[in-house]
């Protein structure tokens, strides 16, 4: 293990109210930092494509890292930062999951419940389906290519119960799905705020004919007894209580930066000109998702501006040299607590999670697994 200790002591804001949460009397915040690799065993962690989708077991002990196009998850043991166990799936066949997936999640067991066009199962550690979901049968207008699930969950108390976000190609429509497995019914919840990323939605055209779209979308994650549903551009978050069965919208307000990216982007603009515009937005904030840690019982949510030099790199897009990163302190009922600006770290964050009130930032040390951890007490 290497160890760097850094220690910053702060003064930051206090949070007051629940839907709407402002600063309010100083309170002292302190970080410190260090640096941990992951002993491979004598085996290899692919990280050509960085850390895809981490994922925690439910008791927070084992991080589970996808090793985009070889169908193999890389079970890492946290307490002793060791590779304990690489978990190799099928490509085809009965229990293929295909070479890209979309994306994955662990259920209340540590089963793994696999996503992508096409493909809704849970599959045991031993890379065997136990469970199809059958998501597109239940809800056929959700098979095809137009709609793109975004994230499943399962409900926390029952595993008959799967969340889904989804967003429809031809509207960019963003909605919650419940779906019921033992009745093989759903339920389907629009999310109307959502229609506000559109204010961000650019056309990238290809001698005047569409080619792609540059537009950031809601994102899903599970929490205690609640599904969250922020995005990267607006200082707010959906979030859907499962015991109640109610949504409602929580909007914070930060006082070190804007509420929302403040670049407007245009409608339409041609490929070449594409990049200069990325640049901007990516220069105005950008919020990433929640992280909860159950053993302090908090959230963090890291956000940021990136920060590009005159160079450029081979597609003539000005390389990034570094980022302004803000670290946002919630409590368990998503009021802000605290907030900082990190001097520290000036890198924008890849990949994280929190646990026992580490930040775990993953980085690649010498081409291996390795994490800058950022203690908040």
């Amino acid at each position: 293990m290497k160890y760097y200790p850094i220690t910053i002591c702060l003064l930051i804001l206090l949070g007051c109210s629940k839907n709407q949460s402002k600063s309010g009397s100083d309170l002292e915040l302190k970080l410190s930092q260090d640096t941990v690799v992951i002993d491979a065993k004598g085996s290899i962690i692919n990280l050509k494509y960085g850390l895809t989708h981490p994922e925690l077991s439910t008791d927070g002990k084992y991080l589970y890292h996808y090793t985009f196009g070889e169908a193999r998850f890389d079970k890492i043991n946290l307490e002793g930062l060791v590779l304990e166990e690489a978990l190799q799936f099928e490509i085809e066949g009965p229990n293929g999951i295909g070479r890209h997936i979309r994306g994955y999640g662990l259920t209340s067991t540590d089963k793994i419940m696999v996503w992508s066009t096409g493909l809704n199962s849970v599959f045991d550690q031993e890379g065997k389906k136990v469970r199809d979901l059958k998501l597109t049968k239940i809800a056929p207008e959700l098979d095809g290519a137009e709609a793109v699930p975004i994230g499943l969950s399962e409900h926390p108390g029952d595993p008959n119960t799967i969340f889904g976000l989804y967003v429809m190609r031809n509207d960019y429509q963003n909605f919650l799905v419940k779906f019921d497995l033992e009745t093989a019914t759903y339920e389907k919840i629009p999310l109307p705020e959502t229609e506000k990323l559109s204010n961000y939605r650019m056309e990238i055209q290809q001698a005047g004919a569409p080619s792609m779209t540059f537009n950031p979308m809601a994102s899903l994650t599970n929490v205690q007894d609640k599904i969250l549903l922020p995005n990267g551009a607006y200082n707010e978050a959906y979030v859907y209580d499962i015991p109640l069965d109610s949504l409602y919208l929580i909007t914070w307000n930060s006082e070190l930066t804007a509420n929302q990216n403040e670049y407007k982007l245009p409608k339409t603009v041609e490929a070449e000109k594409a990049a200069g515009h990325i640049q901007k937005f990516n220069e105005s904030i950008h919020f990433m998702d929640p992280k909860w840690d159950p053993v302090s019982q908090r959230y963090i949510r890291l956000s940021y501006k990136t920060k590009f030099g005159e160079d450029v790199n081979e597609r003539g897009e000005a390389k990034i040299i570094g980022a302004e990163v803000f670290l946002t302190v919630l409590d368990k009922d998503l009021n802000i607590v605290k907030e900082t600006f990190l001097d520290r770290y000036e890198k924008r964050p890849p990949p994280h999670f929190f646990i026992d009130n580490k930040i775990w930032l993953y980085e690649n040390i010498a081409d291996e697994l390795g994490f800058v951890r950022i203690t908040v007490d």
